[in-house]
């Protein structure tokens, strides 16, 4: 089984969205909603799973930290700068690199 497929399922399995090579390009935050510390355990678990080395990633500029709906609106009404966007591509991406930078 190729590794898009595996990650397609992986991506399932933790999101409950089913992700194909014809779907748009997803944000891991955004459109998966997945954030705060959802995200290190997710991207920990992805590491592991598809032996990708993580330790240069920076969480903190991808992902916001939990909070609840009014704080993250607030957050982003009085702190203009954007977090980077992780999407799928980059996944499939460290997949082929060994490595999430």
């Amino acid at each position: 089984m190729n590794n898009n497929i595996k990650l397609y399922q992986f991506l399932k399995e933790e999101t409950g969205k089913t992700i194909t090579d014809t779907s748009p390009n997803w944000k891991i935050e955004k459109d998966l909603g997945i954030y705060g510390d959802e995200a290190e355990e997710f991207i920990t678990r992805f590491s592991n799973k598809f032996n990708v080395d993580i330790s240069d990633f920076d969480f903190v500029a991808y992902f916001n930290s939990e909070t609840d709906g009014i704080s993250l609106l607030i957050s982003r009404l009085f702190y203009k700068k954007e977090k980077k966007e992780l999407t799928v591509t980059d996944l499939r991406e460290a997949i082929k690199k060994g490595r999430l930078v």
